[in-house]
């Protein structure tokens, strides 16, 4: 994995998110894991082709998730409707814009699929060998993890 790929790619989903949060943002212990140590309640992965192959993956637990909504929308979730999700969804479409365009700027030849769900389970069997780089971001909203494996072509 490149360094070259993984700090345009985290600068800009922080600066994503300290936008949408109104707030700043604080990093926590940067680490290596596999998949299987992925541990959330919601993981959203932007998967990226191009000079490399890979992705990130956005994760955060139930509580996060429901305060990122509140703030995004003005509204006062309980639960993770619909509505939620779709805010949720939206946060990470915006973050796979601005990282898209972050890495190409640089000269860089990448391209973004449409961000997608992801279980435990298929983070677990997917790539269970995959290196994936790890930063904790602790918000006002709760912790929100930010996951970058890059594989290079």
């Amino acid at each position: 994995m490149r360094y070259e790929y993984i700090e345009p790619l985290l600068i800009s989903t922080m600066k994503v998110l300290a936008n949408v949060m109104q707030s700043e943002l604080r990093m926590g212990d940067v680490s290596l894991i596999r998949p299987a140590e992925i541990k959330s309640d919601i993981a959203v992965i932007i998967k990226l082709e191009g000079d490399s192959t890979g992705g990130i993956i956005v994760n955060m637990g139930r509580e996060t998730a429901l305060n990122i909504c509140n703030v995004m929308t003005g509204e006062k979730f309980k639960t993770l409707t619909p509505l939620a999700l779709d805010a949720i969804s939206e946060l990470t479409n915006m973050i796979a814009g601005n990282a898209t365009s972050a890495i190409n700027d640089l000269g860089f030849d990448f391209k973004i699929l449409p961000p997608s769900s992801l279980t435990k389970e298929e983070m677990i069997t997917g790539a269970p060998w995959l290196e994936i780089f790890q930063v904790p971001l602790l918000t006002r909203c709760g912790e929100i993890k930010i996951n970058i494996a890059m594989r290079t072509n």
